[in-house]
């Protein structure tokens, strides 16, 4: 399961569009503290990977990061979160209990 959360601080909302290879999530709108949750099925025989656009009100333009990637993640448990932050996406780190796992912005997907 993934889920993305909205961290962004006072009553900015987020706009966010995920989707992978085969599958279109489309676009949510989170208000402040919000979040939202998806599940998917890996293969052992293919790649799975889901990547994210992110936009919000002074962010300066359409940000993404890979929210799952197999490559990157397949033996790394079950639940993957993380929450949108003004400066970057932060994972959650689970022997800190906190998000503090940030992430840089990708350029752009191909």
């Amino acid at each position: 399961m993934v889920m993305i959360g909205n961290a962004l601080g006072g009553s900015v909302q987020l706009k966010a569009h995920c989707k992978s290879k085969d599958d279109d999530l489309g676009v949510r709108v989170l208000g402040p503290g919000q979040e939202f949750h998806f599940k998917f099925w890996t293969s052992f025989f293919t790649t799975t990977v889901f990547y994210c656009s992110f936009e919000w009100p002074g962010s300066g333009g359409l940000h993404w990061y890979d929210v799952y990637d197999d490559d990157r993640d397949f033996w790394g448990g079950k639940n993957y979160r993380w929450v949108i932050k003004p400066f970057a996406i932060c994972k959650f780190n689970v022997p800190t209990k906190e998000y503090d796992r940030c992430m840089t912005w990708k350029e752009h997907h191909m």
